[in-house]
């Protein structure tokens, strides 16, 4: 842990299971908080930040699935939530799902009685999240103002995920994720800005800006790796603009970027909310040549409607059904039905979230195209993003050259 204690927040009825998660959480350096409801929990979780919260999912009179509903309307998914219940495996599964739709940050399902291992792991913070959590105290402290002039004095910048074609083991491309450093509250996570923004009218901005930095960064990367994307994140706000296209298209033209080179990303819900307007920029950004992925795939409630309406070239299956897929078999369902809707709409499948040797060989194993995620690299600098590659792609070109001599 670091010097400054991250907080906890326990949300249990249960006086002997509060004192044991707190007396645990103790031990790894937490600042804990208790709270015996779902008053009481509401009530803290108004007024004070905590990166992690343990709830149990029956609170009395109110339950769980209440206060996940809560935290996602008061826009707190920068907090990893463990949920423990002594429910049966498949309630626990589903609660799971509810927090996936509301875009929640689970760290955990844990049943009872207690496993103190596995409850141990749990409140270990992952490290890719850090970022997150750290940026979120001073969420009351950031204004419009200050985002203009973040833009303004060119404080935003974007880093690079690679995406890995999984026939080939080579880097064909990369997702562009916005950030923000700031001289007074250090890096500030989209967690934080990107709900400000889009509350101010700001959204405009701040995506022309990432997307010239996106395409001005990764010039190198696409000049040296043929037929290599980028893809970056077009906001809601967005979707209903009909101006977008020309927009992008004059981008592109300053950075000097084919427009094959970029891919934009629209979630399904954001794409399903206007179909007409959706539908007019989306075309027109396919006959530009520009990619077009459907992001967050199964999360919203229209992922089919999307898919037969709207003109998308490649499709991206939400990091929350990887992670499950490899212990539970209705994800693994879904993530299944989703690659074969994909390839019947003649579709390339990206998994993203991809954090382990088992989840890799499943999705290669079902036909997804190309993954990316947390076994391959994080976010990266463009200095760094550009080294990587250069040698993944060199390393993977070495061993396909050596196994050609040994074959001839």
């Amino acid at each position: 842990m670091s010097a400054t204690r991250s907080r906890l927040l326990v949300v249990d009825d249960d006086l002997v299971q509060r004192v044991l998660i707190s007396k645990i959480a103790a031990k790894l350096g937490y600042d804990s908080l208790v709270a015996p409801s779902f008053e009481a929990a509401t009530e803290l979780l108004a007024r004070e930040a905590f990166e992690i919260m343990v709830l149990d999912l029956s609170l009395g009179e109110r339950d769980g699935v209440e206060l996940m509903r809560f935290v996602a309307e008061r826009n707190l998914r920068a907090m990893s939530i463990v949920i423990i219940s002594g429910c049966d495996d498949r309630i626990l599964k589903a609660t799971r799902r509810v927090a996936t739709g509301l875009k929640l940050s689970i760290g955990g399902c844990l049943t009872k009685p207690l496993d103190l291992n596995r409850l141990r792991s749990a409140l270990e913070l992952p490290e890719r999240s850090q970022l997150a959590t750290a940026s979120a105290s001073p969420l009351l402290q950031i204004t419009p103002d200050r985002i203009a002039r973040g833009l303004a004095d060119g404080e935003f910048f974007v880093e690079f995920q690679p995406k890995i074609a999984l026939q080939t083991g080579k880097v064909v491309g990369a997702e562009a994720l916005a950030r923000w450093q700031t001289a007074e509250f250090g890096m500030i996570s989209p967690l934080v800005f990107i709900p400000i923004a889009e509350q101010a009218g700001l959204m405009r901005e701040v995506t022309d800006c990432v997307l010239s930095s996106a395409l001005s960064q990764g010039r190198k990367l696409i000049e040296r790796n043929p037929g290599f994307t980028i893809a970056v994140n077009i906001s809601g706000s967005l979707m209903s603009d009909l101006t977008l296209p020309e927009r992008i298209e004059e981008i592109l033209r300053h950075e000097n970027v084919p427009p094959s080179a970029l891919t934009v990303e629209i979630t399904e819900t954001i794409a399903m909310a206007d179909v007409d307007r959706a539908n007019d920029i989306l075309v027109r950004l396919r006959i530009k040549k520009i990619g077009a992925a459907i992001d967050d795939f199964g999360t919203g409630y229209s992922s089919l409607a999307a898919l037969a309406r709207l003109p998308f070239s490649e499709l991206k299956i939400d990091q929350s059904f990887i992670k499950g897929c490899e212990s539970d078999e209705d994800m693994m369902k879904i993530v299944d039905a989703s690659v074969a809707l994909a390839k019947a709409f003649n579709m390339k499948v990206v998994a993203e979230g991809v954090e382990s040797p088992e989840a890799l060989e499943i999705i290669r194993r079902i036909g997804c195209d190309v993954a990316q995620g947390f076994f391959f690299a994080p976010s990266l600098r463009r200095s760094r993003a550009e080294r990587w590659i250069s040698q993944r792609n060199s390393s993977v070109d070495e061993q396909a050259a050596t196994a050609a001599a040994l074959a001839s």
